[in-house]
């Protein structure tokens, strides 16, 4: 499997803290069949790009050491989780920031309190640059759960979405698991992660969390979420649209 968003690099956010924690959270990887791991910092500025690029970078390469010594058979990737606010405006490219250097760039916004309006305007100046936004965790914005066709708008508009694996496993509340549900039922979400930022709290156990998952979940929407859309996301390919609805309040 492979796990589109992670925090795993240690001392870049609020995600793992040392190398120590870096490299259990490789063990619990491999322990869940986690072969590949995109590493998306934190960036909440992109003021400093080049200092960002680079640590993200050396602390890669000394990771991904780490884990070729102990043979663990896992990949790592460039990524980054980037913050989009009105500085999105300012910036003239951001796939520095992208998967692996793809088309694909891993997106968030503020949790709440933010119009359709702004979210249309920064999505489409990613757009502009080439770029396809990837939304992360969109379960957990309140005007998401609120009004689900906002989602649907943004699918209208290509926009990709990333669903949390805790979300769906019902470890968050009960509008994260509703609207994770909906979107991994009728395939409006392209991919499932981890958002993993621990080795002991938010986790990257997804085989466990997979055993939560509701089952009427089709084996082809968890294979695309969980590998094959992934996968041409680090090789750079297109997205199959294929069966990807629309999402409904109740009744979906």
């Amino acid at each position: 499997m492979i796990d589109l968003h992670c925090h795993i690099l240690p001392g870049m956010d609020d995600g793992s803290n040392s190398m120590d924690m870096s490299v259990q959270m490789c063990r619990i990887a491999q322990q869940n069949g986690i072969k590949h791991i995109v590493c998306t910092p934190h960036i909440t500025t992109v003021g400093n790009l080049d200092g960002f690029v680079e640590t993200r970078n050396n602390k890669i390469r000394e990771l991904q050491d780490i884990i070729n010594q102990l043979n663990m058979g896992i990949t790592l990737y460039p990524g980054a989780e980037v913050f989009l606010d009105d500085d999105v405006f300012f910036s003239s490219d951001l796939r520095r920031l992208s998967i692996n250097g793809s088309r694909y760039i891993l997106t968030e916004f503020a949790f709440r309190n933010l119009s359709i309006k702004k979210i249309v305007s920064y999505l489409n100046a990613v757009i502009d640059m080439g770029l396809i936004p990837i939304v992360a965790h969109p379960e957990r914005y309140e005007y998401f759960q609120f009004d689900y066709d906002v989602v649907n708008v943004l699918i209208r508009n290509g926009v990709l979405f990333q669903i949390n694996a805790p979300s769906l496993a019902s470890l968050d509340g009960p509008q994260e698991f509703e609207l994770a549900y909906a979107m991994a039922y009728t395939g409006a979400a392209s991919f499932i992660a981890t958002d993993a930022h621990s080795s002991h709290y938010r986790m990257n156990d997804l085989l466990r969390m997979m055993n939560y998952f509701p089952p009427d979940i089709s084996q082809f929407n968890m294979q695309m979420m969980v590998h094959d859309a992934a996968k041409n996301v680090l090789t750079d390919k297109e997205i199959p649209i294929i069966n990807r609805g629309e999402i409904y309040k109740r009744g979906f």
